[in-house]
Protein backbone atom coordinates (compact mmCIF):
# COMPACT_ATOMS: atom_id res chain seq x y z
CA UNK A 1 0.00 0.00 0.00
CA UNK A 2 2.59 2.25 0.64
CA UNK A 3 3.62 2.50 -3.05
CA UNK A 4 0.05 3.51 -3.39
CA UNK A 5 -0.10 6.32 -1.06
CA UNK A 6 3.32 8.17 -2.44
CA UNK A 7 3.91 11.70 -1.23
CA UNK A 8 2.52 14.43 -3.01
CA UNK A 9 4.95 15.26 -6.07
CA UNK A 10 5.19 18.92 -7.03
CA UNK A 11 7.17 20.47 -10.04
CA UNK A 12 7.28 24.76 -9.62
CA UNK A 13 8.16 27.12 -11.79
CA UNK A 14 8.86 30.86 -11.45
CA UNK A 15 5.40 32.68 -12.01
CA UNK A 16 4.00 36.17 -11.51
CA UNK A 17 2.26 37.10 -8.77
CA UNK A 18 -1.11 37.20 -10.50
CA UNK A 19 -1.64 33.91 -11.54
CA UNK A 20 -4.38 32.14 -14.11
CA UNK A 21 -5.26 28.39 -14.59
CA UNK A 22 -2.80 28.47 -17.70
CA UNK A 23 -0.06 29.55 -15.18
CA UNK A 24 -0.52 27.79 -12.65
CA UNK A 25 2.63 25.44 -11.42
CA UNK A 26 3.00 21.63 -13.02
CA UNK A 27 2.03 19.37 -10.02
CA UNK A 28 0.97 15.78 -9.91
CA UNK A 29 -0.93 14.01 -7.01
CA UNK A 30 -2.01 11.14 -5.64
CA UNK A 31 -5.57 11.36 -3.54
CA UNK A 32 -7.47 8.55 -1.47
CA UNK A 33 -10.89 9.03 -2.61
CA UNK A 34 -13.93 7.43 -0.97
CA UNK A 35 -15.48 3.76 -0.95
CA UNK A 36 -15.26 2.46 -5.22
CA UNK A 37 -19.27 2.05 -4.73
CA UNK A 38 -20.08 5.08 -2.79
CA UNK A 39 -22.05 7.56 -4.93
CA UNK A 40 -19.68 10.44 -4.06
CA UNK A 41 -16.87 8.72 -6.08
CA UNK A 42 -18.83 7.42 -8.74
CA UNK A 43 -20.78 10.18 -9.13
CA UNK A 44 -18.57 13.23 -7.71
CA UNK A 45 -14.74 12.45 -7.04
CA UNK A 46 -13.47 9.64 -9.82
CA UNK A 47 -14.14 12.36 -12.77
CA UNK A 48 -13.67 15.40 -10.80
CA UNK A 49 -10.16 14.18 -9.91
CA UNK A 50 -9.65 12.44 -14.03
CA UNK A 51 -11.37 15.55 -15.73
CA UNK A 52 -12.50 18.15 -14.28
CA UNK A 53 -9.14 19.66 -11.95
CA UNK A 54 -7.34 18.68 -15.17
CA UNK A 55 -9.05 20.70 -17.62
CA UNK A 56 -9.38 23.13 -15.07
CA UNK A 57 -6.17 23.82 -14.24
CA UNK A 58 -5.35 23.47 -18.57
CA UNK A 59 -3.23 20.37 -17.70
CA UNK A 60 -1.52 21.58 -14.61
CA UNK A 61 -2.47 19.68 -12.22
CA UNK A 62 -3.26 16.05 -12.48
CA UNK A 63 -4.08 13.15 -10.01
CA UNK A 64 -4.11 9.74 -9.26
CA UNK A 65 -6.88 9.46 -7.51
CA UNK A 66 -7.88 5.61 -6.08
CA UNK A 67 -10.92 4.53 -3.79
CA UNK A 68 -9.66 3.84 -0.15
CA UNK A 69 -11.06 0.42 -0.12
CA UNK A 70 -9.21 -0.36 -3.36
CA UNK A 71 -5.99 0.73 -1.23
CA UNK A 72 -6.96 -1.86 1.10
CA UNK A 73 -8.33 0.76 3.71
CA UNK A 74 -11.43 0.59 5.90
CA UNK A 75 -12.41 4.16 6.81
CA UNK A 76 -11.17 5.20 10.08
CA UNK A 77 -7.82 4.93 10.09
CA UNK A 78 -7.15 7.75 6.94
CA UNK A 79 -7.03 10.48 9.70
CA UNK A 80 -3.90 8.74 11.39
CA UNK A 81 -2.82 8.51 7.69
CA UNK A 82 -3.72 11.79 6.96
CA UNK A 83 -1.50 12.94 9.93
CA UNK A 84 1.73 10.90 9.42
CA UNK A 85 1.70 12.28 5.93
CA UNK A 86 1.38 8.32 4.79
CA UNK A 87 -1.84 9.60 2.62
CA UNK A 88 -1.26 13.55 0.98
CA UNK A 89 -5.16 14.28 0.43
CA UNK A 90 -7.96 12.18 1.22
CA UNK A 91 -11.55 11.67 1.36
CA UNK A 92 -14.01 9.94 4.48
CA UNK A 93 -17.06 9.93 6.48
CA UNK A 94 -16.07 12.00 9.19
CA UNK A 95 -17.79 10.56 11.90
CA UNK A 96 -15.60 7.90 11.44
CA UNK A 97 -12.82 10.20 13.47
CA UNK A 98 -15.12 10.32 16.36
CA UNK A 99 -12.61 7.45 18.28
CA UNK A 100 -10.03 10.11 17.80
CA UNK A 101 -12.17 13.03 18.45
CA UNK A 102 -15.85 13.19 19.36
CA UNK A 103 -16.18 16.85 17.57
CA UNK A 104 -16.05 15.13 14.87
CA UNK A 105 -19.65 13.32 15.09
CA UNK A 106 -20.94 17.22 16.16
CA UNK A 107 -22.37 17.96 12.42
CA UNK A 108 -23.65 14.60 11.81
CA UNK A 109 -25.25 13.31 15.24
CA UNK A 110 -27.67 10.59 14.52
CA UNK A 111 -31.18 12.14 13.56
CA UNK A 112 -30.07 16.15 13.97
CA UNK A 113 -30.80 17.48 10.81
CA UNK A 114 -33.69 16.20 8.21
CA UNK A 115 -32.82 17.73 4.82
CA UNK A 116 -29.88 19.03 2.96
CA UNK A 117 -29.93 22.42 3.56
CA UNK A 118 -30.54 22.21 7.71
CA UNK A 119 -27.42 19.67 6.94
CA UNK A 120 -25.32 22.40 5.25
CA UNK A 121 -26.48 25.14 7.61
CA UNK A 122 -24.76 22.98 10.39
CA UNK A 123 -21.79 22.06 8.59
CA UNK A 124 -21.63 25.84 8.12
CA UNK A 125 -21.61 26.75 11.81
CA UNK A 126 -19.26 24.27 13.09
CA UNK A 127 -17.15 24.49 10.37
CA UNK A 128 -14.51 27.08 12.24
CA UNK A 129 -14.45 24.65 15.30
CA UNK A 130 -13.45 21.66 12.45
CA UNK A 131 -10.53 23.52 10.94
CA UNK A 132 -9.27 24.67 14.11
CA UNK A 133 -9.36 20.97 16.23
CA UNK A 134 -8.21 19.36 12.11
CA UNK A 135 -5.13 21.91 12.28
CA UNK A 136 -3.77 22.61 15.59
CA UNK A 137 -4.50 18.88 17.08
CA UNK A 138 -3.97 16.33 13.60
CA UNK A 139 -1.82 18.46 11.30
CA UNK A 140 -4.34 18.41 8.65
CA UNK A 141 -6.39 21.04 6.63
CA UNK A 142 -9.79 20.85 6.03
CA UNK A 143 -11.15 21.64 2.27
CA UNK A 144 -14.48 20.86 2.84
CA UNK A 145 -17.45 18.84 3.98
CA UNK A 146 -20.33 17.86 2.36
CA UNK A 147 -24.11 15.94 3.71
CA UNK A 148 -23.66 12.27 1.41
CA UNK A 149 -27.37 10.77 1.64
CA UNK A 150 -29.73 9.97 4.08
CA UNK A 151 -28.82 7.12 6.14
CA UNK A 152 -32.49 5.15 6.82
CA UNK A 153 -33.10 1.80 8.17
CA UNK A 154 -32.78 -1.21 5.67
CA UNK A 155 -34.52 -3.95 7.39
CA UNK A 156 -35.01 -7.99 6.90
CA UNK A 157 -38.27 -7.92 7.92
CA UNK A 158 -41.66 -5.82 8.34
CA UNK A 159 -41.05 -2.86 10.11
CA UNK A 160 -43.83 -0.51 10.70
CA UNK A 161 -42.25 2.11 13.10
CA UNK A 162 -39.66 3.25 15.81
CA UNK A 163 -41.31 0.20 17.92
CA UNK A 164 -40.46 -2.45 15.43
CA UNK A 165 -37.05 -1.51 15.72
CA UNK A 166 -36.87 -2.71 19.88
CA UNK A 167 -34.97 -5.49 20.49
CA UNK A 168 -33.19 -6.00 16.80
CA UNK A 169 -29.45 -6.16 16.00
CA UNK A 170 -28.82 -3.22 14.03
CA UNK A 171 -25.55 -2.48 11.89
CA UNK A 172 -24.46 0.71 12.25
CA UNK A 173 -20.85 2.45 11.44
CA UNK A 174 -20.80 5.26 14.78
CA UNK A 175 -21.00 6.14 18.03
CA UNK A 176 -23.98 8.56 17.00
CA UNK A 177 -26.23 5.73 15.33
CA UNK A 178 -25.14 3.54 18.28
CA UNK A 179 -26.75 5.93 20.79
CA UNK A 180 -29.60 6.53 18.62
CA UNK A 181 -30.43 2.41 18.22
CA UNK A 182 -29.88 2.11 21.85
CA UNK A 183 -32.56 4.84 22.59
CA UNK A 184 -34.90 2.63 20.08
CA UNK A 185 -34.08 -0.64 22.18
CA UNK A 186 -32.13 -2.03 19.82
CA UNK A 187 -28.50 -3.32 20.19
CA UNK A 188 -25.91 -1.90 17.48
CA UNK A 189 -23.69 -4.05 15.52
CA UNK A 190 -20.72 -2.62 13.98
CA UNK A 191 -19.70 -3.52 10.44
CA UNK A 192 -17.94 -2.32 7.78
CA UNK A 193 -19.76 -0.87 4.39
CA UNK A 194 -18.12 -3.60 2.41
CA UNK A 195 -19.03 -6.37 4.81
CA UNK A 196 -22.90 -5.33 5.40
CA UNK A 197 -24.47 -7.28 2.82
CA UNK A 198 -23.15 -10.77 3.69
CA UNK A 199 -24.20 -9.80 7.24
CA UNK A 200 -27.58 -8.74 6.55
CA UNK A 201 -27.99 -11.95 4.30
CA UNK A 202 -26.76 -13.78 7.27
CA UNK A 203 -28.92 -12.66 10.03
CA UNK A 204 -25.79 -10.80 11.73
CA UNK A 205 -27.82 -8.07 11.70
CA UNK A 206 -31.58 -7.65 11.42
CA UNK A 207 -31.42 -4.42 9.76
CA UNK A 208 -29.02 -2.15 8.46
CA UNK A 209 -28.39 1.61 8.47
CA UNK A 210 -26.91 3.33 5.58
CA UNK A 211 -27.97 5.95 2.85
CA UNK A 212 -30.66 5.68 0.50
CA UNK A 213 -28.06 5.89 -2.44
CA UNK A 214 -25.48 3.69 -1.40
CA UNK A 215 -27.26 1.05 -0.12
CA UNK A 216 -29.41 0.62 -3.59
CA UNK A 217 -26.54 0.94 -5.49
CA UNK A 218 -24.57 -2.04 -2.92
CA UNK A 219 -27.95 -4.14 -3.76
CA UNK A 220 -29.01 -3.90 0.21
CA UNK A 221 -32.61 -4.88 -1.75
CA UNK A 222 -31.40 -8.06 -2.59
CA UNK A 223 -31.19 -8.89 1.19
CA UNK A 224 -33.17 -7.10 3.18
CA UNK A 225 -37.55 -6.44 2.64
CA UNK A 226 -38.13 -3.33 4.65
CA UNK A 227 -37.30 0.33 3.89
CA UNK A 228 -38.02 2.50 6.61
CA UNK A 229 -36.61 6.37 6.18
CA UNK A 230 -35.71 7.45 9.61
CA UNK A 231 -33.25 9.86 8.81
CA UNK A 232 -30.61 8.63 11.21
CA UNK A 233 -28.07 11.31 9.50
CA UNK A 234 -26.21 11.83 6.45
CA UNK A 235 -22.91 10.38 6.00
CA UNK A 236 -21.04 13.61 6.20
CA UNK A 237 -18.02 13.45 4.01
CA UNK A 238 -14.68 15.36 4.41
CA UNK A 239 -12.08 16.03 1.91
CA UNK A 240 -8.53 17.44 3.61
CA UNK A 241 -4.71 17.08 2.94
CA UNK A 242 -1.42 17.03 5.46
CA UNK A 243 -0.67 20.59 6.45
CA UNK A 244 2.96 19.70 5.26
CA UNK A 245 2.03 18.77 2.04
CA UNK A 246 -0.40 21.16 1.48
CA UNK A 247 2.11 24.11 2.78
CA UNK A 248 4.28 22.80 0.07
CA UNK A 249 2.31 23.49 -2.57
CA UNK A 250 2.66 27.20 -3.72
CA UNK A 251 -0.19 30.01 -3.12
CA UNK A 252 -1.62 29.78 -6.68
CA UNK A 253 -1.90 26.12 -6.67
CA UNK A 254 -3.57 26.33 -2.85
CA UNK A 255 -5.87 28.85 -3.94
CA UNK A 256 -6.70 26.46 -7.17
CA UNK A 257 -7.38 23.27 -5.50
CA UNK A 258 -8.96 25.07 -2.58
CA UNK A 259 -11.68 26.16 -4.98
CA UNK A 260 -11.96 22.66 -6.55
CA UNK A 261 -12.80 21.59 -3.47
CA UNK A 262 -15.63 23.97 -2.80
CA UNK A 263 -17.12 23.29 -5.96
CA UNK A 264 -17.12 19.90 -4.76
CA UNK A 265 -18.89 20.52 -1.61
CA UNK A 266 -21.50 22.48 -3.19
CA UNK A 267 -22.21 19.52 -6.10
CA UNK A 268 -22.25 16.83 -3.60
CA UNK A 269 -24.80 18.19 -1.42
CA UNK A 270 -27.23 18.92 -4.64
CA UNK A 271 -26.27 15.13 -5.91
CA UNK A 272 -27.58 14.14 -2.25
CA UNK A 273 -30.87 15.95 -2.94
CA UNK A 274 -30.70 14.57 -6.85
CA UNK A 275 -30.00 10.85 -5.97
CA UNK A 276 -32.04 10.20 -2.71
CA UNK A 277 -35.41 10.50 -4.53
CA UNK A 278 -34.66 8.01 -7.68
CA UNK A 279 -32.63 5.13 -5.38
CA UNK A 280 -35.69 5.41 -2.72
CA UNK A 281 -38.30 4.56 -6.08
CA UNK A 282 -35.57 2.19 -7.34
CA UNK A 283 -35.28 0.07 -4.51
CA UNK A 284 -39.05 0.00 -4.12
CA UNK A 285 -39.59 -0.76 -7.47
CA UNK A 286 -41.74 2.45 -8.48
CA UNK A 287 -41.18 5.10 -11.24
CA UNK A 288 -37.35 3.13 -11.50
CA UNK A 289 -35.32 4.14 -14.30
CA UNK A 290 -33.21 1.59 -14.58
CA UNK A 291 -33.18 -2.25 -14.56
CA UNK A 292 -31.91 -2.96 -11.40
CA UNK A 293 -35.42 -2.34 -9.57
CA UNK A 294 -36.07 -3.77 -6.04
CA UNK A 295 -39.13 -4.86 -4.71
CA UNK A 296 -38.82 -3.44 -0.82
CA UNK A 297 -41.67 -1.96 1.18
CA UNK A 298 -41.51 1.40 1.17
CA UNK A 299 -42.81 2.15 4.92
CA UNK A 300 -43.89 5.95 5.73
CA UNK A 301 -42.68 7.57 8.86
CA UNK A 302 -45.62 8.47 11.03
CA UNK A 303 -46.23 11.92 12.72
CA UNK A 304 -45.47 9.95 16.10
CA UNK A 305 -42.00 8.81 14.98
CA UNK A 306 -41.11 12.05 14.01
CA UNK A 307 -42.11 12.74 17.86
CA UNK A 308 -40.08 9.71 18.52
CA UNK A 309 -37.05 11.23 16.11
CA UNK A 310 -37.00 14.24 18.42
CA UNK A 311 -37.19 12.41 22.01
CA UNK A 312 -34.58 10.37 20.91
CA UNK A 313 -32.39 12.97 19.73
CA UNK A 314 -33.19 15.17 22.74
CA UNK A 315 -32.90 12.06 25.32
CA UNK A 316 -30.69 9.57 23.68
CA UNK A 317 -28.28 11.70 21.21
CA UNK A 318 -27.05 14.22 22.18
CA UNK A 319 -26.62 14.15 26.18
CA UNK A 320 -24.16 10.62 25.23
CA UNK A 321 -22.25 13.03 22.85
CA UNK A 322 -22.08 15.69 25.21
CA UNK A 323 -21.06 13.24 27.94
CA UNK A 324 -18.22 11.85 25.67
CA UNK A 325 -17.07 15.07 24.34
CA UNK A 326 -16.72 16.98 28.00
CA UNK A 327 -18.49 20.17 28.73
CA UNK A 328 -16.29 22.72 26.70
CA UNK A 329 -17.00 20.98 24.00
CA UNK A 330 -20.72 20.76 24.80
CA UNK A 331 -20.62 24.64 25.55
CA UNK A 332 -18.97 24.82 21.71
CA UNK A 333 -21.54 23.06 19.71
CA UNK A 334 -24.26 24.86 21.78
CA UNK A 335 -23.01 28.09 20.79
CA UNK A 336 -22.39 27.00 17.18
CA UNK A 337 -24.58 23.88 15.34
CA UNK A 338 -26.95 24.50 18.82
CA UNK A 339 -27.87 28.04 18.20
CA UNK A 340 -27.82 27.72 14.33
CA UNK A 341 -30.24 24.81 14.89
CA UNK A 342 -32.40 25.92 18.37
CA UNK A 343 -30.89 22.86 20.19
CA UNK A 344 -28.43 21.97 23.23
CA UNK A 345 -26.55 19.30 23.84
CA UNK A 346 -26.03 18.70 27.57
CA UNK A 347 -24.25 15.53 29.56
CA UNK A 348 -27.26 14.16 31.70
Amino acid sequence: MRNLLLATSVALSCLASTVGAADLPKTELKVIGSTSNLSVWTDLEKDWYEKTIPAASKGAVKIEALPNDLAGLKGPEVLSLLQNGTIQFASQAISYMAGDDPRFEAVDLAALTLDVPTARKAIDAYRPVLEKALAERFNIKLLGMAPLTAQVFWCREPVHGVADLKGKKIRVFNATLADMVKGVGGSSVTIPFVEAVPALQRGVADCGVTGVVSGYRAKWYEVTKTLYPLNAGWSTIFWAANMDAWKALPPQTQAFLADQYKQMETRLGDLAIQNDGEAMNCATGTHCKTADAGRMVFQPISEQDQAERLRLLQNDVLPAWAKRCGKACADEWNNTVGKALGLKAEAK
